[in-house]
């Protein structure tokens, strides 16, 4: 079902580090207007003394549940960024159908390289340096080995998925207008 001006609706997007989250999120979120705006790397900056765990994991999820459900309550469509399995998928469809919401959910993806050259980028960026040291391209190497591990993790195939190696984020937002619309 596509989106009305009558229905809220709840977009969740998905993926590995690197595949375009938060770009192609804030683009959405620019592109649609009166929508919400959720992402757990926002939500886990208002968590005191953050400490990337289980529980902490599992108290910002349910803030984000309780924010979600919030806005769909009062009509406010809402864009979700989240790396999520298949009872997250479930938990927010539930939530958009408690709320007469239409649903909508993709992975965004792409190989692994690309993923790290633009993590590697962002960073270097982020911390305002010509090259990064040494140990923090180690670090974040860290987070793709084994690289199939996120797909073990995370399995959903019950969304769609969209390979943004060939996409730029503003391709990669009209695409998913596109089919919400």
């Amino acid at each position: 079902m596509k989106a009305t001006m009558t229905n809220p609706f709840l977009i969740l997007v998905d993926g590995p580090m690197g595949s375009g989250k938060t770009t192609t999120t804030k683009l959405l979120n620019q592109m649609l207007p009166d929508t919400a705006r959720v992402a757990l790397p926002d939500i886990k900056r208002l968590v005191p003394n953050y400490k990337e765990n289980e529980k902490t994991l599992m108290v910002i999820r349910e803030v984000m549940k309780a924010m979600i459900d919030k806005y769909l309550e009062f009509g406010v469509s809402v864009i979700v960024e989240q790396i999520t399995k298949v009872d997250g998928v479930q938990a927010l469809r539930e939530i958009a159908t408690k709320r007469d919401a239409n649903f909508y959910a993709y992975r965004l993806t792409a190989p692994k390289d690309d993923r790290l050259k633009r993590v590697h980028e962002r960073t270097r960026v982020m911390m305002a340096v010509a090259e990064l040291p040494q140990s923090k391209i180690d670090e974040l190497s860290g987070y793709f080995e084994p690289n199939h591990q996120f797909y073990l993790d995370n399995p959903i195939n019950t969304i769609e998925s969209i390979d943004t190696q060939n996409l730029s984020p503003e391709k990669v937002a009209e695409i998913i207008i596109g089919k919400i619309l």
